[in-house]
């Protein structure tokens, strides 16, 4: 009987300083966090910086700009040329080309310089006569020109007019796709568009006409349909 009143009493007290220990963490628990103090500020969206580029209208069409966008745009800055100034309208007509002289060039300034073939233009203090891609006609005056280079720099008379900007070609890549734009055949045909890769760079090629042997260097080769030097 003994040994039973001694469990029984053994439980009372073990039971009761577990309950004591449960009331205690309770109170110690209650007291903590009644004691934090939540401060507002501390939970207020903040604008989290990004190194990204930020995406703007302008950036996000710029980035969307197609080849056939490009192409549209620099249309408006080829030139149709021709050492005969022609009876009608516009010298991009339809004449014999070879009556004409027909070819192409690009303005590469708002007041008026235009970048050619000296075999277009003729050499320098030459006349041509220049149309516009609206259909005005000027007459130039070659003010630069190179045989071995066969370029050209005409001058017209003319302010504000759409013009290129020139690439850097120590930057271009084989393998990179290009277009030219002009007029191979006259009238008909003009602003024609052909496209194609650089096949190659710093070529060099030997050129004879009548007895006279030079060479041009530094070349980009590329197999874009040109229409070849007459």
């Amino acid at each position: 009987m003994r040994r039973r009143r001694k469990n029984k009493a053994k439980k009372i007290v073990i039971t009761a300083m577990i309950g004591i220990i449960l009331w205690v963490s309770v109170v110690f628990l209650y007291v903590t966090y009644s004691n934090i103090e939540i401060k507002p500020e501390n939970y207020q969206a903040q604008k989290v910086q990004s190194t990204a580029e930020e995406q703007t209208v302008e950036n996000v069409q710029e980035k969307s700009k197609t080849v056939a966008d490009t192409i549209e745009e620099m249309t408006q800055s080829v030139v149709g040329i021709s050492k005969l100034k022609n009876a009608g309208n516009s010298i991009l007509s339809k004449s014999n080309e070879a009556e004409l002289g027909l070819g192409t060039g690009m303005i590469v300034t708002a007041d008026g310089y235009i970048l050619s073939n000296e075999h277009v233009t003729g050499e320098r203090y030459s006349r041509c006569y220049i149309t516009l891609e609206n259909g005005n006609n000027y007459e130039g005056t070659v003010v630069w020109s190179d045989s071995d280079l066969d370029l050209s720099i005409t001058k017209i008379k003319a302010q504000n007019l759409p013009f290129v900007t020139l690439g850097n070609s120590n930057q271009i890549r084989v393998g990179e796709t290009v277009y030219a734009i002009g007029n191979p055949i006259g009238f008909e045909f003009r602003r024609t568009v052909t496209s194609g890769i650089i096949s190659a760079k710093n070529r060099t090629i030997k050129i004879e006409e009548t007895n006279n042997q030079s060479y041009m260097s530094d070349l980009i080769q590329t197999d874009a349909t040109i229409n070849p030097r007459k």
